[in-house]
């Protein structure tokens, strides 16, 4: 009699039942046809397995309620991962280099000193480029030709005597005339004693002459070369002392070299950025981990279904691997994320890093740390180097006044040729020109003094021993050059302590992390390789033949059918016990008595004019309008603080529900009941099946005939 009630609206055939017994159909019809219902969308579900229609991957991701593409971890299937990834041992093997090749903090400061020693000899190497070593060359040349040439002292031995004897000439014939009345005879001596100032200035210039040929004239520069050069020894002898404690820095220089290249090493490789790039594809991947729920709904729909459980089974567990797989990988992209930020607060610098050390290491390496100047031999040589200077600068006073001399005399032998062309023409001024010239070069008294001078200085240059100085000079000059290439070779690398100092921290900044992050690689692609099998798994499997099954007669279409049919008769119900429960609502003294009385009258006569047709002919029935709904809501929302409020909107809402949909109701009711009606049909051919007799002695033994089932 089901079915009859199925095509019927019980709850509004009967118009003469009481309200009571109609609520009690409805119940009733609703919970009979959800139970149809249920039983029927478990049929259909295994029904599509069973047909093809849907896989066992569609099922998961109905369960799991998240689109499931395999895909995305194909990458990863073939990946051999027993002996570590690439990139992975690439890094593992830079990193065991450098802790192997790292160097103590000790020998990194021994490092830095000696460039910061270096840095300090910078003045030092500018003295030493800025020293004339040709100045002293061409001084020992000078002392040599004083001390080895004869002809200019003979010259000046020669010329001296005739200098003085003519000064004194004139020195007599001025004096010998006092008297500014000058008689002829007079004047016809004096005029010829004009010619002998030609005879002073020519000895005046070939004395000047021997003398400056000899250096006599050059302001001591010559020995301003030997100061420069007994400074910057000095300074080279202090620098030696403390470059001492450089010896052996080549070694230390070359286990820097030997750290540096394994950063070069992993620059070069871009095994940083290979890793970098393996995180962000294993992260961009791991989100195929996430959002592994299963889903009540459907899991309750197919957990009833007792051909498939072996497949939720593997969902299940599919499903719970993912989420210890999400929360591991979880884990490792944390760990990942520290070695991303180390690196990316880690510049290593462009360029070469070894080459500074290298370039250093060449200039060490075959310099002499022992050199020493000997500072004993030059402050002997400075002793008679003061006392040659002494008598050098008194006999450049003599180049200096006999330069002097010959000008003046040059310049007065001009002019009296000029003003007295013959004897009659000397007057009185003429005495007064030779008085002052005369006493201008009085010296000329004791010119003689220069010989001595002369003398003197060649004494003191034998007694230096030319021979000996020179070549002390010599290995100075020698030892100075080694270190003034050892120098410029430091100058030459270009380069500074504290350039030096942010390359020895580098190797200390860059390793400062943990490789056993990079072991998470690896196991994060075991888990995608797992993943996919386990995927794979659920998609090979088919669940077992049934042909009952197989012949299930509703569709996608009549489950829904069914389900929409439910919906409506619970709302109905909804509006309706609603109704009952309101009228016990006390609102007498409420605003809204009156939209409410007229909300329940007008409900209460729909339900009696519904339940008195046929659900088909209920298109006939209009619902209600112009309820006062809103004026109720409104009221219950902003004044009504009462215990059953959030009922009374919820009743409400479903009247306006029903009131929307109400003219849809008879078509989704019909649907439902043609839907069960196929679903009784297949019920009952199972319980009834035909059955076939074959009669062998008409036909043939395979034929069948058909006969009636039994009678009930």
């Amino acid at each position: 009699m089901w079915v009859i009630k199925a095509l019927l609206f019980l709850l509004l055939i009967d118009g003469i039942k009481s309200t009571k017994d109609s609520q009690f159909a409805l119940d009733e019809y609703y919970l009979e046809a959800s139970k149809i219902y249920e039983k029927a969308n478990k049929i259909h579900l295994e029904n599509e397995l069973a047909t093809g229609k849907i896989g066992a991957l569609d099922v998961s991701e109905r369960i799991l309620n998240k689109k499931i593409d395999a895909s995305l971890l194909e990458e990863y299937v073939e990946m051999k991962i027993s002996g570590g990834l690439r990139e992975q041992n690439e890094m593992l093997e830079l990193f065991e280099k450098a802790k192997e090749s790292e160097t103590s903090e000790q020998l990194k400061d021994e490092v830095e000193n000696g460039f910061n020693m270096m840095d300090g000899f910078s003045d030092l190497e500018k003295k030493i480029s800025e020293f004339n070593i040709d100045g002293v060359d061409d001084y020992f040349e000078r002392l040599e030709r004083r001390l080895y040439s004869e002809s200019f002292i003979s010259e000046i031995e020669y010329q001296l005597p005739l200098l003085y004897e003519t000064y004194q000439i004139i020195f007599v014939y001025v004096r010998s005339f006092q008297d500014d009345t000058l008689s002829d005879t007079v004047k016809s001596i004096l005029w010829e004693r004009i010619d002998l100032l030609r005879r002073i200035s020519e000895a005046s210039h070939v004395i000047l002459d021997a003398l400056k040929k000899q250096g006599f004239n050059d302001d001591l520069q010559g020995f301003d070369s030997f100061e420069r050069m007994r400074d910057v020894t000095e300074k080279l002898n202090a620098m030696m002392d403390e470059v001492k404690n450089m010896e052996g820095i080549d070694s230390k220089l070359l286990k820097v070299e030997k750290e540096m290249e394994v950063l070069e090493e992993l620059k070069e490789r871009n095994v940083v950025n290979e890793i970098k790039n393996r995180f962000q594809n294993l992260t961009k991947s791991s989100d195929f981990l996430t959002n592994f729920r299963t889903t009540t709904i459907f899991h309750g729909e197919y957990g009833g279904i007792q051909s498939i459980s072996p497949l939720l089974q593997k969902i299940k567990s599919f499903s719970s691997k993912m989420r210890s797989f999400e929360f591991r990988t979880s884990i490792s992209s944390k760990k990942w994320s520290t070695f991303e930020n180390h690196f990316q607060h880690t510049n290593i610098q462009s360029g070469s890093l070894t080459e500074k050390f290298s370039n250093f290491r060449d200039c060490v390496q075959n310099f002499d740390f022992q050199t020493s100047f000997p500072m004993d031999f030059l402050d002997d040589f400075d002793k008679n180097l003061t006392q040659i200077r002494l008598v050098d600068s008194d006999i450049q006073n003599y180049t200096k006044r006999l330069e002097e001399l010959a000008e003046t005399t040059d310049n007065l032998h001009a002019l009296t040729e000029r003003r007295y062309p013959d004897p009659a023409q000397v007057d009185r001024d003429f005495l007064p020109l030779f008085r002052e010239y005369l006493s201008e070069h009085a010296w000329l008294r004791d010119v003689d003094n220069l010989m001595i001078l002369l003398r003197k200085i060649k004494d003191l240059i034998t007694e230096l021993n030319l021979d000996n100085v020179r070549k002390g000079f010599e290995e100075i000059l020698e030892k100075m050059d080694e270190s003034k290439q050892f120098l410029e070779c430091y100058s030459n690398l270009e380069t500074t302590a504290s350039d030096i100092k942010e390359l020895l921290v580098l190797p200390g900044k860059v390793w400062n992390f943990d490789p056993k992050v990079l072991e998470g690689t690896v196991e994060v692609v075991g888990m995608f390789k797992e993943a996919y099998k386990m995927i794979e798994e659920i998609k090979k499997w088919k669940v077992a033949t049934n042909p009952e099954i197989e012949n299930f007669p509703l569709d996608g279409e009549d489950v829904k059918a069914v389900s929409d049919g439910i919906n409506v008769l619970e709302t109905i119900r909804n509006v309706r016990n609603g109704l009952e429960m309101m009228k016990n609502l006390d609102v007498e003294n409420l605003g809204i008595k009156d939209s409410w009385d007229l909300l329940d009258s007008s409900l209460s006569q729909f339900f009696e004019i519904l339940s008195s047709q046929k659900i088909w002919n209920s298109s006939d029935v209009s619902f209600p309008t112009n309820l006062p709904i809103d004026t109720i809501k409104t009221f219950i929302e902003d004044e009504y603080q009462e215990n059953q409020r959030n009922d009374i909107l919820k009743f409400l809402k479903e009247i306006q529900i029903l009131e929307t949909d109400f003219p849809e109701y008879p078509n989704k009711l019909e649907k439902m009941n043609e839907a069960i009606e196929k679903m009784k049909e297949w019920e009952n051919e199972k319980m009834n099946p035909v059955k076939t007799m074959v009669d062998c002695f008409e036909m043939e033994c395979n034929a069948s005939l058909k006969l009636p089932g039994a009678s009930n």
